[in-house]
């Protein structure tokens, strides 16, 4: 029996399964219940609404994903917080068997649905599931990668808890494109204006959560014995002018994104690439993308 089938019986045993996706949520919190419906709400918009496809963001995307094509081609790779399902078929392109995990049911269909048809759809597994409570067995995935979704976590200690069960020894576990303190401190200078508001929902994590800094991932590492393999900084005038550009398409209620050139966009990413290594000015980051072994 192919390696995914065998996959697809064990969550049987676990979660309903309707139209292809499996089902596991048997505890719902209020936090949780307004995540899902934030991002049921975004669902399909998450491409265009972050600008995924802008060279700021892809770079960084491709430059994490290349310490999970470091793996052998036979791994079980899962995201969890999936979202558009950005990062999956490069992964799935690859060879590798791929869960597609994430709360929100319409994201997880849209994942789905944006597959169907491609002869790698049958190397992946969908999940609507919350990563605080997973339907998998001890030691069972190889790799393991939230983009951007670490911080929407309520309870991030029963998260790692469940990431450190399912992982292998071994394991890979990456942290992608999460929200600094500074970040986090400067877009909170305008979440009351309602101008800027793109939906009259909101992410409650969002709204809440206080961005890390790296003293943060140093003791999520050292207090869940993992090994660094690198801890990077990531966006400073990208980080300004991703948000200031977006801030230009809500002001003005514009049709379309405003898209800088990639022209424009090389010298800045290569300007922070050298910025983010100047002790102080570096503590300006947007973002950080970490990568660790069990």
């Amino acid at each position: 029996m192919p390696a995914i089938e065998k996959l697809n019986d064990c969550l049987k045993e676990k979660c309903g399964f309707k139209d292809g996706l499996f089902y596991y949520l048997p505890k719902v919190s209020d936090f949780l219940k307004k995540e899902i419906d934030f991002h049921d709400r975004v669902s399909g918009a998450e491409e265009e609404i972050h600008q995924l496809k802008a060279l700021r963001n892809k770079f960084y995307h491709q430059w994490f994903k290349k310490y999970i094509y470091q793996l052998p081609p036979d791994s079980l790779i899962m995201e969890i917080g999936a979202g558009s399902g950005f990062d999956l078929i490069p992964i799935l392109e690859r060879g590798y068997r791929l869960i597609a995990c994430d709360i929100s049911e319409a994201s997880v269909r849209f994942i789905k649905n944006k597959l169907a048809g491609l002869k790698i759809s049958g190397q992946i597994s969908y999940l609507v599931a919350d990563g605080q409570n997973l339907p998998l067995p001890d030691n069972s995935v190889d790799c393991l990668f939230l983009a951007a979704s670490l911080h929407h976590f309520e309870n991030q200690a029963d998260l790692l808890s469940e990431i450190l069960r399912i992982l292998k020894k071994n394991g890979r576990l990456i942290f992608a494109m999460e929200p600094s303190k500074f970040m986090m401190g400067f877009t909170r200078l305008f979440k009351n204006s309602k101008k800027l508001r793109l939906h009259q929902g909101h992410s409650e994590a969002d709204e809440s959560h206080a961005g890390y800094g790296q003293k943060d991932f140093t003791a999520l590492i050292r207090e869940n014995n993992l090994s660094k393999i690198k801890i990077k900084r990531v966006w400073l005038l990208q980080g300004f002018i991703h948000y200031g550009l977006e801030a230009i398409f809500r002001l003005f209620k514009l049709k379309k994104r405003l898209k800088l050139p990639r022209i424009i966009e090389w010298p800045l990413l290569i300007l922070d690439e050298i910025l983010l290594k100047i002790p102080l000015l570096n503590a300006l980051n947007f973002h950080w993308v970490v990568i660790l072994n069990t």
